[in-house]
């Protein structure tokens, strides 16, 4: 009733089934984000190509945002994610200045996954997107690594310079995207099972 401030104050507050699972979906998302970017400040994988650390990092980002739905699911694991390796002494972010284009990526994996989600796509759909918004995502990280001067000398795939990088990030961009999507979709597969059978137990 207007002029009982509970009341409206009550009626403000996003109480709804939907809000509280986007909520849950968002924190879960960012706290998956934070232990990637810590494994990819801290875990070495010994690939010797650039790009490897999207395996470390954009994968379990792109598991998360399946697993709890959030439409800013991976824009909030990925800028989570560099924060968690720039505050453990990593280079994930490429410092603060790179923050703008991880979050970037991080929406261009949510433009992705939003669209399948939307569209109601499978997984053999949804898979080989997220592999190409993957791709995409990693690109955008090696544009942001070029603006500062490069240190090493890298070939991939039997290019050298940049062209060599940026297939490598490339090629690690879609694996990272194919891995975490492809986990995401047998995760969420296996809680929906799960649930169906608790409710059909009760």
């Amino acid at each position: 009733m207007p002029g009982f401030p509970s009341i409206e104050s009550g009626r403000s507050r996003p109480s709804s089934p939907a809000a509280a699972a986007a909520l849950e979906g968002l924190l879960g998302a960012a706290a998956v984000g934070v232990l990637a970017g810590l494994a990819a400040a801290h875990m070495r994988l010994h690939a010797g190509l650039p790009g490897h650390k999207a395996l470390l990092w954009m994968a379990p980002i792109i598991a998360a945002r399946l697993v709890f739905p959030s439409a800013a699911g991976a824009t909030a694991g990925a800028v989570s994610a560099a924060l968690a390796a720039m505050a453990a002494g990593g280079n994930l972010a490429g410092g603060a200045t790179g923050l703008p284009a991880v979050g970037l990526a991080g929406m261009l994996l949510d433009g992705a996954i939003g669209l399948a989600e939307r569209r109601r796509w499978s997984a053999a759909w949804t898979v080989p997107l997220v592999g190409l918004a993957g791709m995409a995502a990693n690109a955008v990280m090696l544009a942001k690594r070029l603006t500062a001067p490069l240190l090493n000398s890298h070939e991939a795939l039997g290019l050298g310079g940049i062209g060599g990088r940026l297939a490598s990030y490339a090629a690690f961009g879609l694996a990272a995207g194919l891995l975490g999507a492809a986990v995401g979709h047998l995760v969420r597969r296996r809680r929906g099972h799960g649930t169906h059978s608790a409710a059909a137990s009760s």
